[in-house]
């Protein structure tokens, strides 16, 4: 698609299509931070979809006045709705690669945060980061990989074994200990 396809898109669904994509987005990440953090994140590739096409749908309710239009212009109220929930997508992907930073602020939790991400929901890599870096930095009786693997299964997702968080706290350790030798 060419610069200009993507501008006539814009053109034929108007303005409202990336407001209302813009409060979806904000909808979705504040869902997403309270309470869906345990929902599996397949799960959570649709809700903008479907977000967007609810706000379409009030919206276009509140315009017309009636109820009766949606089901009238049931395909039209699907469409925009759809491209709300793109254009949301879209927005976030650009928040994402393009404003928010997020530079670990050592070289520990660097090392931890590409070893949990995965294992732990993409919105609380960060902050699970800095728990497990301050209880393994304050860690004075060598009990590091235990504190780590609690840590690791109050947060982690929740298809994943006791064995593998086991596993997932000792390279933590074996690996910020080589790091920290060098």
């Amino acid at each position: 698609m060419t610069i200009i396809g993507i501008i006539d898109t814009f053109t034929f669904y108007g303005i409202d299509v990336i407001l209302l994509a813009a409060i979806t987005a904000a909808a979705v990440q504040i869902c997403k931070a309270t309470f869906l953090k345990r929902i599996k994140r397949k799960l959570l590739t649709f809700l903008p979809f479907i977000f967007g096409t609810a706000f379409y749908a009030a919206y276009a309710a509140a315009k017309n006045l009636s109820v009766y239009y949606l089901l009238a212009e049931y395909v039209s109220v699907l469409e925009h709705g759809i491209s709300v929930g793109a254009v949301a997508t879209l927005l976030y992907v650009l928040y994402e690669q393009f404003v928010r930073e997020k530079k670990p602020s050592t070289a520990s939790e660097g090392v931890i945060s590409t070893l949990i991400e995965g294992y732990v929901p993409a919105n609380r890599v960060e902050e699970v980061t800095k728990l497990i870096a301050d209880a393994i930095e304050k860690d004075v009786t060598g009990n590091g990989a235990k504190r780590a693997a609690e840590i690791l299964a109050e947060n982690a997702e929740s298809e994943i074994t006791e064995s593998d968080i086991g596993l997932l706290s000792r390279l933590i350790i074996e690996t910020l200990a080589k790091i920290n030798t060098k």
